[in-house]
Formats: C-alpha cells, structure tokens, sequence
C-alpha cells in the first residue's frame, strides 16, 4: 500500500550520506572551478531525497535515488515514531543534527570561499558561492527556528537575502545580476515557507532516525499514520 502524500527526506541514514556526497562535489566544483562537479552535486542532491513510501508485506519501504534504493523498515526496527506538525511547534535540528551540521559546514566553507575570491572571476562562480549561502542558511534557518513561526523565518529569510545581496555587490555591480538575485530571493522564501507548512514523521529506527514529510490534508497523514503503527502492532 503506497502512503499517499507522504515523502522521505534526506535527513537521516544512507540518503545524508548520499547529501552530503553532494556538498563535497559542489564544493569541489566551486574550488576546481568544474561546473560538471556542480551539475554531479545536484544530481545527487535530487538523488538523496525519496520519492514514495510504501507498506508491503508487513514491511514500511522508502524509496530513495529516483526509486532505484529502497531501504527496507520492518516492525522490529522501528523503535518510536514522532509526529512534528505545526501544533507542535517542534525542532527538527533536535532530531537530526547531522544534517544540521552538514549544512552549517557548507555555509562556513560558502562564505570563506566567496569572501577570499578573487575579483576578476565570471559572475557564476560568485553566484555559485552565493547560491550555497542562501540554500544552507535557509536549511539551517527551518530546522533551527520551531515549525509553524512561519513569519519569524520568513523574516530572518529576508535579513539573510539582503546580507547576500550587500556580499553579490561587494564582488559584482552588474545590472545583469539582478535577475539572478530576484530567482535567488523567490528560491530563500519558498523553501523556507514550503518547509514550515509541512507535517513530519519521525521514525527513530535501529538503522537510525528517518524524515517522512507531507504537505497533503491532515487526514492522508493520519491515514499514513495508522498504517504505520498497524506495521508495529502486527509484529
């Protein structure tokens, strides 16, 4: 039975590992000056986010990499499952600090590399570099600050964007930025809202903690809910 609505994220297990393989070839793009090591990078980070979830044969499966990795939850594995939602107001980074700590990683290397570039590069690799600011800060900003103070991040989305601005403009004053800048600013507030409208599963598994998210009506979650924890009683 596929549970609608639902989605795994990268946030625990293989798929981290997967995401932060990521971070190293976008790094090595912008430090090798390699735009396929970039393109790689963002394969891999589409790659590490699952696609569907799914109960068969008594057996909770997440399907990750384009459908191609299934990782397999049996009854025994799973050890307690958290429901975060906007009620709640919970946390994520509480829960999974890996992917915290990956992030602000990438932010810390961002902003060294932009602040140390030189100032006669093409504009992509400052855009390059700015892109993996605002994308960490945004993660780190939705799983810091507690789900449902969705204006609250909105807000420190917004101080983070004009900080990136000020930084583009330190390096390049050209008109033709400004597109970019706009596309950059539309990416910050969508994933920072999209993140803070969501509910979460957490499943706390002896394979390690794992993310299913969802954005569909209260009573497709529930429904998925249920049929999780009929996986459990069954064992």
């Amino acid at each position: 039975m596929k549970l609608e609505g639902i989605r795994p994220s990268n946030f625990g297990g293989v798929p981290l590992l997967i995401a932060i393989l990521a971070f190293v070839f976008m790094i090595g793009g912008i430090e090798l000056f390699s735009w396929w090591m970039w393109i790689i990078g963002w394969v891999l980070i589409f790659a590490s986010w699952g696609i569907s979830a799914e109960i068969k044969n008594d057996t909770l499966i997440l399907r990750y990499v384009f459908g191609l990795l299934p990782i397999k939850l049996k009854a025994e594995d799973i050890e307690e499952i958290l429901v975060l939602n906007r009620l709640e107001k919970g946390v994520l980074l509480r829960y999974f600090p890996g992917i915290g700590a990956a992030y602000m990683g990438v932010l810390i290397y961002a902003l060294y590399r932009y602040l140390t570039f030189p100032d006669n590069l093409l504009p992509g690799y400052y855009a390059g570099a700015l892109g993996l600011i605002i994308i960490s800060s945004s993660m780190l900003i939705s799983l810091a600050i507690p789900i449902g103070k969705t204006h609250h991040k909105l807000l420190t989305a917004v101080v983070v964007f004009i900080a990136s601005a000020f930084l583009l403009w330190l390096k390049v004053r050209a008109v033709e930025l400004i597109p970019m800048v706009v596309v950059l600013v539309m990416i910050t507030l969508w994933t920072v809202y999209d993140i803070d409208t969501q509910d979460y599963i957490v499943l706390k598994t002896r394979k390690g903690r794992y993310l299913l998210t969802s954005n569909a009506p209260r009573d497709k979650v529930e429904k998925a809910i249920k049929a999780i924890m009929e996986v459990l009683s069954d064992d």
